[in-house]
């Protein structure tokens, strides 16, 4: 089912897709993941299409029709990506083995590897991030104001346009406005809000500083634990900022310390979670009982993963964990590509924020790398579904884009001339 109002939204949204110059092309992807709730589906000759998937068609319409740039220059990053996709859809279908399955996969794949495809290829330079950063941040604004009418009166302002609604949990409203879940909507908006810190400091914009003081009151707003504990590591992360080249060493410092906890508490180490509830009410409990399970039937899911999980334990057939998920849905071989494929965005972002000459593009990628890292704690509570998945898409794409562009400008620039040179040098155009 899919509403007259998300029918019209969703037309015009397309409309833009095709009518916007080139350097805009993002806008309606950021409208339509901001504004319309993401269960809206219409059913063309028996397959779902969401007003995103709509989006992604006219997108690869409009690039070919207009003859706009269609391929990138591959890296490893991009390859990565591509083999975690597939893999993880293969091994799901063979898991199941019915045409339903892979009617299902084919379209989550369209999903991933179209929005990934469109934002690389209109992604090439720092002005394409900062421009989409400012649309995001112009978009927290009307979010906030909504979110705000929300929060007052109990009535979500977008059940005009889908099945959305607020719940109460003991006795506070649990804002979720276009998102199919209060989580989603406080992790979309926790893991933007280091870029509307990055050009804050570095653009020098109230805009700025103002869609970040929105990204919080719309966190708050949800009364979400993994939301908030996620937002908290984020910004302990931006405060460590003159301390980057030192992470590594606090990488394996967090590494040294959860193996001594392992040790000498009565417990695993990973029931420290169940402890970790900011919100009354909060399910910390069964998202530990969830990993502990997960490793309890290692040698079920291992393999070509497994159908259900519903034998682990009550309730346990919601997935809360994207680790988990990755595994019992593609195996321990999609799970690892996951993990490679996190620790070479870390690790890139984090080189990258130590050897760039300029002051903007470090804090910048610092700035980026606090998304990926918020991104990875966000995994241990949830499993990105909504319009998550286009937020996610993205970065990773932004994140190719970083590693597509490796090379450090030169420190001394002497004259315009020269200073335009060197950025079509530097940068992939």
């Amino acid at each position: 089912m899919i509403y007259q109002t998300t029918i019209l939204a969703t037309f015009v949204s397309m409309a833009l897709v095709i009518a916007v110059p080139k350097k805009y092309f993002l806008l309606p992807f950021v409208l339509v993941a901001c504004f319309i709730p993401a269960d809206q589906r219409a059913l063309i000759f028996g397959l779902d299409f969401t007003p995103l998937r709509m989006l992604i068609v006219v997108g690869f319409l409009r690039t070919i029709i207009l003859s706009e740039r269609l391929t990138f220059k591959w890296n490893r990053f991009d390859r990565l990506v591509i083999a975690w996709a597939f893999c993880g859809a293969i091994i799901f279908v063979i898991q199941w083995a019915n045409m339903r399955t892979l009617i299902y996969t084919c379209g989550m794949l369209f999903d991933i590897i179209g929005l990934y495809w469109l934002f690389r290829i209109n992604i090439t330079s720092w002005n394409d991030i900062k421009l989409t950063i400012k649309i995001l941040a112009i978009s927290s604004l009307a979010m906030a104001v909504l979110v705000g009418f929300e929060w007052v009166s109990g009535k979500n302002p977008f059940a005009i346009m889908g099945r959305v609604h607020t719940v109460t949990r003991q006795g506070r409203y649990r804002c979720q406005a276009s998102f199919p879940h209060s989580i989603m909507l406080g992790l979309f908006w926790t893991t933007i809000f280091p870029l509307f810190i990055g050009l804050a400091r570095t653009e020098q914009q109230k805009i700025y500083w103002a869609a970040a003081a929105a990204s919080i009151f719309i966190v708050a707003a949800t009364a979400s634990s993994t939301p908030y504990l996620t937002m908290l590591v984020v910004i302990i992360i931006l405060c460590g900022y003159k301390w980057r080249q030192y992470m590594r060493f606090a990488a394996w410092g967090l590494i040294a310390s959860i193996i001594a906890l392992h040790v000498i508490m009565k417990g695993p180490v990973w029931s420290l979670i169940a402890n970790m509830t900011v919100v009354p009410g909060s399910t910390g409990y069964h998202r530990f009982i969830l990993i502990d399970r997960a490793i309890h039937y290692f040698n079920e899911w291992a393999i070509l993963g497994t159908r259900s999980t519903e034998h682990w334990g009550s309730g346990l057939l919601d997935i809360t964990n994207q680790y988990i998920t990755e595994g019992i849905r593609g195996g321990l071989i999609t799970l690892i590509l996951f993990l490679v494929m996190l620790y070479m965005a870390l690790r890139l972002l984090l080189h990258l924020s130590i050897q760039y000459r300029e002051y903007n593009q470090r804090f910048l990628v610092w700035c980026f790398f606090a998304v990926i890292v918020g991104h990875c704690i966000a995994f241990f509570g949830v499993s990105y579904f909504g319009q998550m998945r286009m937020w996610w898409s993205m970065s990773l794409a932004i994140t190719s884009f970083f590693s597509q562009n490796k090379a450090i400008p030169p420190k001394i620039v002497t004259t315009p001339e020269l200073a335009d040179m060197q950025r079509l040098r530097y940068e992939y155009v």
